[in-house]
């Protein structure tokens, strides 16, 4: 397969590494500020987009507009997703997204819901959420953590909606707070905590690099190869793990 890289920082090299381990060839290699055109993404059959949140609508636009499929890793752009949306099928195009690309932090949501589920019948026990990122990532909470949060209220029911944390004051007992940290190179760490008064239970998900979350990525252009419409990484994920 053809791919293009839009975003040639150090998550763009680890596609490029992960699209040569699976036999494909990067053709293109655009960074902020390059035209996306026809003629620039020469003749990519997929272009996977790890830019930044502002880039996504514009990028997914020219992406669309030149005949070419569409993965968008990049995370924080989510409030736009109607405008991407509607840009996808304005275009008969095809995009799939995800705020993370990781088939291990796939697994992980997975298992998040059933801590959620098992949670619930558990009073005495308070979750919450935490996750840590280099201080290069501008976005907080993380794609991947508001997409726990949202997993786990899904089966948590005495927890009505999240917040990022921590909380000014008591903490309201009915929301899941979601916390952040930043600092170094931290690839990515992801946990679920549920703590009682006896004991506590922890869920995580550790990233040792970025080689899960672009092989992932390059999976996903793999499967997009040749379908038409807008899809979450559920729609891939339910031919491997089967429905939610």
């Amino acid at each position: 397969m053809k791919l293009a890289l839009i975003g040639y920082g150090r998550m763009g090299h680890a596609v490029e590494a992960a699209a040569a381990e699976r036999k494909h060839e990067v053709v293109a290699r655009l960074d902020l500020g390059d035209a996306i055109t026809k003629a620039s993404l020469a003749g990519a059959e997929v272009a996977i987009d790890f830019t930044l949140p502002d880039a996504v609508v514009a990028n997914a636009r020219a992406v669309a507009g030149a005949g070419v499929r569409l993965v968008i890793g990049t995370t924080g752009w989510y409030g736009k997703m109607p405008e991407v949306k509607d840009v996808i099928e304005s275009a008969k195009g095809g995009c799939i997204w995800s705020p993370n690309f990781s088939m291990g932090v796939q697994a992980f949501l997975r298992i998040a819901r059933e801590a959620g589920r098992l949670a619930d019948a558990l009073a005495e026990f308070d979750v919450h959420v935490h996750e840590e990122h280099h201080r290069h990532k501008v976005d907080h909470p993380s794609g991947t953590a508001i997409r726990l949060a949202e997993v786990l209220l899904e089966t948590l029911g005495r927890k009505t909606s999240w917040k990022e944390g921590p909380a000014a004051g008591a903490p309201d007992p009915n929301v899941l707070w979601v916390s952040s940290a930043r600092a170094g190179e931290i690839p990515g760490v992801h946990e679920v905590s549920l703590e009682g008064p006896s004991d506590s239970i922890v869920v995580q998900h550790t990233a040792r690099g970025r080689d899960g979350f672009a092989r992932g990525a390059v999976e996903a252009a793999e499967w997009l190869a040749g379908k038409t419409g807008f899809f979450g990484i559920d729609d891939m994920l339910a031919e491997r793990f089967g429905p939610r």
